[in-house]
């Protein structure tokens, strides 16, 4: 089942022994059988699910109504008609419908770039396809900035509350119900808070900048507090002598240097942080990879979506990298 290696297509007579995906067309399956007699013919009941596996060589061509499959070209130019079947007794045609690089052309070279540049300004740069990846690249970004901001100050609070006997009290059941948190899946966290804790009473962005951030804070309180502890007595004792508080003394002295030696493992953490804003589309939010479903939707092409976002995120993960990076050299620079 599947294409095979072939030649290019010219006319609908070179059809034969192909598989053949019908969408809304099952009452001409007898007229499409009686074309085609030795393909084998799959029913859909999803548009996009015919030519996802037209994309993954699962068929090799699509049969639709001639007014919808004018549509569904005119979304996407990476497909073309072979031709038209006509019924008896009727003005209906169908539309056969294959990939446009199977279509037998003079000039391949120019009909492939023409093609790919129509691809990328369907998905990208088309007023539609553009104000859904900014608006998923907000939401994005909101989730991971407020959620990073959460998770710092919350894995921060929790490594100093932990030197604090006096803060014994908070710091313990706050901690195990962080430690507790970071065990569920972040995916199943997000709809947990957002479904059951806050019942839907607040907006998905807000739900999943909480449980996203008290997911993060929990791998980052380890850190802390494993690098915290590690900066020497004396120099703490030190600053106390020189008139310090304890928490100027966190803030000023132990932090920094802990921050030397555990800033690429910040990093590591605000990337996850980064790759589980994805998951808000689980709570109806509009993130990327939401967009990008929305873009495959209307185009009927999964390729070119899923490679701009990929890129986004690929571009957001080296600017953390980055960021993280300027504040290293600042602190060695300060020392």
């Amino acid at each position: 089942m599947g294409c095979r290696e072939k030649t290019l297509y010219t006319d609908i007579s070179d059809l034969t022994t192909e598989t053949i995906g019908i969408y809304h067309a099952d009452e001409y399956e007898e007229v499409i059988s009686q074309t085609f007699p030795q393909a084998e013919i799959n029913h859909y009941d999803k548009a996009l699910s015919m030519f996802v596996d037209i994309e993954a060589s699962k068929c090799d061509v699509a049969i639709i109504e001639e007014e919808l499959g004018n549509q569904l070209l005119n979304r996407n130019g990476d497909y073309g008609c072979l031709g038209y079947i006509p019924i008896a007794e009727s003005d209906t045609r169908l539309c056969v419908i294959v990939e446009q690089s199977m279509i037998a052309t003079t000039d391949h070279q120019s009909n492939f770039i023409s093609n790919v540049g129509d691809s990328v300004y369907r998905n990208f740069l088309s007023s539609e396809a553009l104000k859904l990846i900014l608006g998923g690249f907000y939401t994005t970004l909101i989730i991971f900035v407020f959620g990073g901001i959460l998770a710092i100050a919350l894995g921060a609070s929790l490594a100093y509350l932990s030197l604090k006997h006096k803060w014994l009290w908070i710091y313990k059941p706050l901690s195990w119900f962080v430690m507790t948190v970071h065990d569920i899946p972040s995916v199943v966290l997000m709809m947990l808070f957002y479904y059951v804790i806050f019942s839907g009473s607040v907006h998905g962005i807000a739900a999943s900048i909480v449980a996203l951030g008290v997911y993060t804070s929990g791998s980052l309180y380890k850190i802390f507090k494993i690098h915290i502890s590690q900066v020497g007595k004396e120099q703490k004792e030190a600053a106390q002598l020189l008139g310090l508080t304890p928490f100027q003394t966190f803030r000023h002295i132990t932090l920094p240097q802990a921050y030397k030696t555990m800033m690429p493992l910040i990093g590591g953490e605000l990337k996850l942080l980064l790759r589980s804003t994805s998951y808000a589309g689980y709570i109806a939010q509009k993130d990327l990879v939401k967009a990008v479903d929305a873009i495959r939707a209307l185009t009927f092409d999964s390729f070119v979506p899923l490679l701009i976002v990929s890129l986004i995120y690929l571009l957001l993960s080296w600017l953390i990298g980055k960021g993280l990076n300027t504040l290293y050299v600042k602190f060695i620079k300060h020392d």
